[in-house]
């Protein structure tokens, strides 16, 4: 989170060139896990996955971000953003 965040709010700005509100509006989106996280915790107790609590829910949210972060890679192109080239070159 510390790094990859610090990452991708440069390339909002630079690549995207994202103004201020709407980056804004993402944080607010990205903190909405945060905010239900308890309700993900008595779901985890109240209905274990294969006879696990948590491990099962850990697993499956593991995976779901994996293939969150290589979705979003995929969709950004280099015709798109232009972050393929640096700027003294083009």
């Amino acid at each position: 989170t510390g790094i990859s965040r610090l990452a991708v709010s440069y390339y909002y700005k630079d690549a995207l060139h994202v103004g201020p509100a709407e980056m804004s509006i993402i944080g607010s989106v990205a903190i909405l896990p945060w905010v239900v996280k308890p309700l993900y915790g008595f779901i985890s107790d109240g209905f274990p996955l294969f006879g696990y609590k948590r491990r099962s829910y850990l697993i499956l949210s593991g995976i779901t971000g994996t293939l969150s972060w290589l979705g979003l890679a995929g969709l950004a192109t280099c015709t798109q953003t232009g972050a393929c080239q640096p700027d003294s070159l083009t």
